[in-house]
């Protein structure tokens, strides 16, 4: 209320609480309104996270790579798989899948990371998820530039179908924003959230196709079908197939389902988030 005892109406917009049910669309709408804050924090998490390390943004690339290294090592020991781009393939998986368990647990933590800032200036909260998920999906297309050598050393060819790399890539993520969304509030509520999640992630690695593929799967009867109804096959896969040069070739059920959960865990998280932030940071 202004000095003529006028209620404002800026004050009045910043302060209403939107409807549940639109919060999909109104967290794009914020997204846009607020693009060059979300980038602006986007880039401080990526430079602060390589800022004191000597070899830099290389961390990248070389991170993924030595995980995979050592997971591809203790899988040839135990199984002695001989396919040559099996390396390959985990190296992918783990790149993707670092991708999405990195950004869910931002997200998950976007808000009591950023408490001080909250409880100093007002602007809407969804920007922490998001840019939290959005510095992560930065990071893993750095770490895609193994590809290239990749590319070079295995004779892969060069198709159309790599623009499927960074589509894999985002699916991930965005999987990830909404799981993420919906466990940001009860994480401010309760502490003991962030590792439940962090546990899924690290449970969920094997569980997804990152040290094994779609075909591999296919090979095992119905329980490999059965796996392949986890949403992170999809972007795995479409990764893995698109540096083969084709487009994703899993059953038409499997693709629609995941991308389904993907749009199903957004439109959730958003609801989630946009209903309860509001009082879950007063834990805090």
């Amino acid at each position: 209320m202004d000095g003529d005892g006028v209620s404002s109406p800026v004050l009045k917009r910043i302060g209403e609480k939107s409807n549940p049910v639109l919060a999909p669309a109104h967290t794009l709408s914020e997204i846009k309104n607020n693009r060059f804050l979300v980038r602006n924090l986007v880039r401080r998490e990526v430079r602060g996270r390589y800022r004191n390390a000597g070899l830099g943004y290389a961390w990248a690339i070389i991170e993924p790579a030595l995980l995979a290294l050592v997971y591809w090592f203790l899988f040839i020991m135990l199984s002695g798989n001989p396919d040559k781009l099996y390396a390959v393939w985990v190296l992918i998986g783990v790149i993707v899948w670092s991708c999405f368990s990195k950004s869910l647990n931002a997200a998950t933590n976007s808000l009591t990371k950023n408490i001080r800032t909250i409880h100093l200036v007002y602007f809407p909260r969804s920007i922490f998820p998001v840019s939290g998920v959005g510095a992560n999906i930065v990071v893993t297309l750095m770490s895609c530039l193994i590809i290239l050598p990749i590319i070079y050393v295995y004779e892969l060819p060069i198709t159309t179908h790599m623009v499927w790399i960074p589509i894999g890539v985002f699916m991930a993520g965005f999987m990830a924003l909404g799981l993420g969304m919906m466990m940001a509030p009860l994480n401010c509520v309760n502490g003991d959230v962030e590792h439940l999640v962090r546990f899924i992630t690290r449970a969920g690695f094997f569980v997804s196709p990152v040290m094994w593929t779609a075909e591999m799967a296919l090979e095992r009867g119905a329980w490999g079908e059965a796996a392949l109804w986890n949403p992170m096959v999809v972007p795995i896969t479409m990764v893995r197939h698109a540096l083969e040069g084709k487009a994703v070739v899993l059953p038409e059920g499997i693709v629609l389902a995941s991308v389904l959960a993907s749009l199903g865990f957004y439109i959730i998280g958003t609801i989630v988030f946009s209903k309860y932030e509001r009082g879950a940071v007063k834990y805090l």
